[in-house]
């Protein structure tokens, strides 16, 4: 089977994977059914923060320690597609204000308030086996790469970063690292796996997952100049038919609180725009 076959094969083991709701795993939750679930739809980018959000929410507010959260984990456009078709969900924390736009003037959510942002950056495997260094690096021939597809948010960033370059590499530099993406997922989160499995030689992600990632990749930063304009900003709003709106808005204030950005930061997070 040739490498890029396999990636394929693997890139499709992920994907139906990551198409399982994910939960928190706090050993306590799995007793918690006597009150009604907390549903929360959250961008794949969000998979290890918003679990440690929920236990520190729960210690700050020990009133809820006996309530269930249960997250679904997707690329922000399936989250979006999913609500619209009636999945029951209460809170919607996506990686894109376009979806959160879209889901709030087709009145499936509340207003929505942006909590976060972050950036994008290129991760290898630890080993580093194509020796890539640079961006430049990127659009050497036989490079195999790994990005988002275009309807997924890190998608969507990924190509605006690429053209971003192209005015310090030249006009041919998106076209190039195009031609070496061997693989194009539906979440963040696959694209992260098939780099630490050292199945491509690069993927563009977000620098929340590259530090998710730690030890097991190798970095290469991409400078703010050439970041999206605006940054990755996720949007978090209740959504209309939500089943518990007191803990489910509380829970929201938290993430957007002092402390709740605190957590963020950790996770490597940037803070919540400033609203003019």
């Amino acid at each position: 089977m040739s490498r890029k076959l396999s990636v394929a094969v693997l890139a499709l083991v992920i994907a139906l994977l990551m198409a399982a709701p994910a939960f928190a795993a706090s050993p306590a939750q799995s007793s918690r059914t006597a009150l009604p679930t907390v549903n929360v739809f959250g961008a794949a980018s969000l998979r290890n923060v918003f679990p440690a959000m929920v236990t520190a929410f729960e210690k700050a507010r020990p009133m809820y320690k006996n309530r269930r959260f249960s997250f679904n984990f997707q690329g922000t456009d399936v989250l979006t597609a999913q609500i619209q078709q009636g999945a029951p969900c209460d809170i919607f924390a996506g990686a894109s204000t376009k979806y959160g736009t879209v889901l709030y003037n087709g009145g499936f959510i509340n207003t929505p308030v942006n909590f976060c942002q972050n950036t994008l950056i290129v991760i290898t495997p630890k080993s580093n086996p194509a020796r890539l260094h640079t961006l430049a690096d990127l659009a050497k021939p036989g490079v195999m790469i790994a990005i988002g597809d275009a309807a997924v948010p890190i998608g969507t960033y990924t190509r605006t970063v690429l053209t971003n370059l192209s005015a310090l590499y030249g006009a041919a530099y998106k076209t190039s690292v195009l031609a070496n993406v061997v693989s194009t997922e539906v979440n963040v989160t696959a694209v992260s796996a098939l780099v630490q499995l050292g199945e491509v030689d690069a993927g563009f992600v977000y620098q929340s997952d590259a530090s998710s990632a730690g030890t097991r990749v190798m970095r290469i930063a991409i400078p703010a100049t050439y970041q999206s304009n605006p940054l990755p900003t996720y949007p978090i709003a209740l959504t209309k038919s939500c089943k518990t709106p007191i803990i489910s808005q509380r829970f929201v204030d938290f993430v957007l609180s002092a402390a709740g950005q605190k957590i963020m930061k950790a996770y490597s997070f940037l803070p919540k725009p400033v609203t003019p």
